[in-house]
């Protein structure tokens, strides 16, 4: 594994890194090593992420249609049931 050495961090940033860490109950090198990580492959999610949305959007106008289209089927065969049926 790689190893990367961190300078010139301030003291407050340090004591931030420390504490959502700790809330993490991880050390502060595994805390850092996920964050690392977290940045260096959110790149390769974002189109996947993008891609989701727009699939999401297109069902929701497909269940929409078809909501509207079972609706007015349901309209219609109301509207032909026979007089002695009510």
């Amino acid at each position: 594994m790689a190893e990367l050495k961190v300078r010139d961090l301030s003291e407050q940033d340090l004591a931030g890194i420390e504490s959502s860490a700790k809330r993490a109950h991880l050390s502060r090198e595994a805390y850092l090593r996920e964050l690392i990580h977290h940045d260096a492959t959110g790149h390769l999610l974002s189109s996947d992420v993008s891609d989701l949305r727009e699939l999401t959007r297109q069902m929701a106008v497909i269940i929409e249609q078809n909501t509207k289209a079972y609706l007015d089927f349901v309209d219609a065969v109301r509207r032909l049931r026979l007089p002695n049926e009510d």
